[in-house]
């Protein structure tokens, strides 16, 4: 697969293959994994410190990840598509005290300490937090 969203396509794919809910946080206004993941039957929402403009299908909340709403991301899987790396702590944080898996596609190369790709993923998704059997 080439061409533009194929990193989010690929993402989606992962996911509806191994999960029945997820949160995508720093969402922003691509919303491609998001909506793929609502057309697949997955429970979805999203979030992100600000609002998109235009109008959601996907069920979508203002939120920071430094200080969340905990309620919002009980979930099985929260991800990230390019968070920035200031965000990777608090990710952590939060999936772990929710008990969720945690999925990082970066932006970069960032961070050393940076899990190996997940296996039967096309592109190099990160798994940092599992609770996940």
């Amino acid at each position: 697969m080439s061409g533009y969203k194929h990193i989010e396509t690929a993402i989606a794919r992962y996911i509806a293959g191994r999960y029945c809910s997820a949160v995508e946080t720093g969402a922003g206004s691509n919303l491609h994994a998001a909506r793929l993941l609502f057309r697949s039957g997955i429970l979805i929402r999203c979030t992100d410190i600000s609002i998109p403009r235009e109008l959601c299908t996907v069920p979508y909340v203002m939120d920071d990840v430094t200080s969340p709403d905990y309620s919002f991301y009980k979930c099985e899987c929260i991800y990230s598509i390019r968070p920035t790396e200031e965000m990777i702590p608090a990710l952590i944080r939060l999936a772990r005290t929710v008990h969720s898996d945690l999925l990082i596609y970066h932006l970069g190369f960032e961070g050393t300490d940076t899990p190996f790709p997940v296996k039967g993923c096309e592109i190099p998704l990160h798994l940092y937090v599992t609770f996940k059997n």
